[in-house]
This record gives structure tokens, sequence and C-alpha cells, in this order.
């Protein structure tokens, strides 16, 4: 019998791109590669590393490799060329998949086709910090301050793009205040910024501000959260305090290439959202001032899907590019 060509085509397609059935039973049965894009010590990569100890436990060897550069680009690109067997995830925030895209001129990966979300992990807000030389002690007080002094506060952020820039703008704009923006190349070098009185105030996150706090070398007024954080339950929201439906959070998740065998996704679902609901990994991570957040691969894409949306107004609004 005689097998018409577009059959014989259409099943050898089949062939070369239905999941093996086999190869998903038997997942993982080699090392597990957890990408970041970040440098070792910074929240993405201690969360990861949290994650793939405790995974280890009952899969074998789960490693962190740091592929750092290009605000995380560099890591986005050999993920998304990496083989879609589930021996290479990504660990990375909203920058991957919503702000860079947005931000460069191009990217070297399609933020949202290239990829297959496992789970969210957990938020990554900012706390509205300020100097002491800032005659407020409260949000509303440091608001009006602005408003009556235009122009005569500057903000640090991680630089031109970073959330901590976007959520500036956002926040000026909606708060009916001005400020100047002074971009540093990291929060490593912005948060000294602050604690030193260069700038007068910053978004940053609530760990590398915490102990200087205490210290009264700064003062966090409010969260961008749309949230409060367990953690810091006395910490009000900026949405609570005078901007309602004010979320400026990002979101920490874990990703594969696309084309994933699904059976494969589901496994790293339950293993990454057992890990992170483990005791001694929860703890570990809610003691950053960040709420946990996990769920199904489908909540994460639906959430990539909209934050996409979203920030592309909100580096509009920001005025940065990079080439």
């Amino acid at each position: 019998m005689k097998i018409p060509m577009r059959t014989l085509l259409l099943a050898l397609a089949i062939g070369v791109v239905a999941p093996d059935p086999a190869a998903a039973q038997n997942y993982p049965s080699k090392t597990v590669k957890i990408i970041v894009g970040t440098s070792p010590g910074g929240s993405p990569d201690v969360f990861a590393r949290l994650i793939a100890q405790k995974m280890s436990e009952s899969w074998g060897q789960v490693v962190i490799e740091n592929r750092i550069g290009a605000n995380g680009n560099i890591a986005a690109e050999m993920v998304s060329k990496s083989a879609p067997d589930g021996y290479t995830a990504y660990v990375c925030d909203s920058a991957i998949w919503a702000i860079n895209p947005h931000l460069y001129a191009k990217v070297p990966y399609r933020p949202l086709e290239d990829f297959a979300g496992i789970t969210t992990i957990s938020t990554l807000p900012t706390f509205l910090t300020v100097h002491p030389s800032v005659p407020a002690t409260t949000y509303a007080e440091f608001v009006a301050y602005a408003k009556q002094n235009p122009g005569k506060l500057s903000y640090a952020s991680a630089g031109n793009g970073s959330i901590h820039h976007i959520t500036t703008e956002l926040f000026k704009s909606l708060a009916g205040i001005s400020m100047v923006h002074v971009p540093y190349k990291g929060m490593g070098q912005a948060g000294p910024a602050l604690i030193a009185g260069d700038v007068q105030v910053a978004f940053s996150s609530y760990t590398a501000m915490a102990q200087f706090a205490r210290a009264g070398k700064v003062r966090i007024l409010a969260s961008a959260d749309g949230k409060r954080t367990p953690a810091l339950p006395d910490v009000p929201t900026i949405a609570e305090l005078g901007i309602p439906g004010f979320d400026m959070a990002s979101m920490l998740g874990a990703l594969v290439p696309a084309g994933t065998p699904r059976a494969v996704v589901e496994r790293l679902n339950a293993g990454v959202v057992a890990a992170v609901a483990s005791p001694e990994v929860h703890d570990k991570i809610a003691g950053f001032g960040v709420r946990t957040v996990t769920g199904t691969p489908e909540q994460f894409d639906a959430l990539r899907r909209a934050e996409y949306e979203k920030y592309a107004k909100l580096v509009k609004l920001s005025g940065a590019k990079l080439d």
C-alpha cells in the first residue's frame, strides 16, 4: 500500500517532536542544572541554592551555575537554546520575561515563546527607604515634603531600566511628586550612596537596608509589594497608604526551555513547590522580607504574559532604553 507523502511527513514530524514517555518516567536520571543570571549572594542565587539543596535530598544532584551578564540576558539565551529535557532550568525574575524585552533594542531570546513556566517562587519586593536628612518619618509626611519641594530630592536606582528605576518613576507619576534620578551600577553602589546621604531616596530590598534601619541610618517607610510581607507585618504597603492597586514587586520563578515534556515540567513543579514549602527553605526565604508564592505551570505562564504587557507600559513611562 502506498502511503501518501503528506501522511508520511506528518508521522515523521510527530515522531520528532513527541516526548519520550520512558524518558519522562525515568526523570531525573542525571544531574539537574539550575542556571542563575545574577552573582552569588543575591536573592535569586541564594533562593535557588536553598531549593537545589532541598531537592537534592530526594532527586540526586541538583546544582547551581551562575551565568552573569547583560542583566540576565546571557543566561536566558543559554537556557532558551538548551535541550528541552528538564536538565537545564533557569531561576530568574520579571526582568527576563517582562522588562528586558521592552528595555533593550533586542534580546537574544523570545521572552514568552522560548520558555515554559515551572512555578513562581517568591515576590522580590522593594521598600521605599529614605535618608534621615529627609524630614519625614511616615509615608504621608514624605509625600507632603516631596510635593512641597519638587526636584529637591534625588533617588538612587540600580541603573536605567532596573526595577528600582521603573518602580520609582511609576510612584512619582501616581503620587504627583518630582525627584531627580541618579542611576548606579547595581544596588551594591546605590545602597551605600543612600546610607551616606549622597541621595535621599531609594526603593531597595529589605535585606540590604534592615541593619541600617535598625541603626537609624535609613528609614523604611512602605513596601512596593501589593500585600504586606508576613515577616514584616508592621511595614504598610503603598497601596494601603495612598495609591490603591500599587504593586511593583518583581516575581522570581523557574523556567525551562519550551518543548520540555509536560510530565517533566510537572515533576519539576512538584519538586520546586515541595522544596519552597519545607520549613527550612520557606523560613529562610521569608527572612529576606519576601512572600513565597508557588503555583501551577499554567498560572506562571499566565502571569508572565500579564507582566509582559504591564511592563511594556511602565518601561515606556520610565523613558529607559538600552542597546
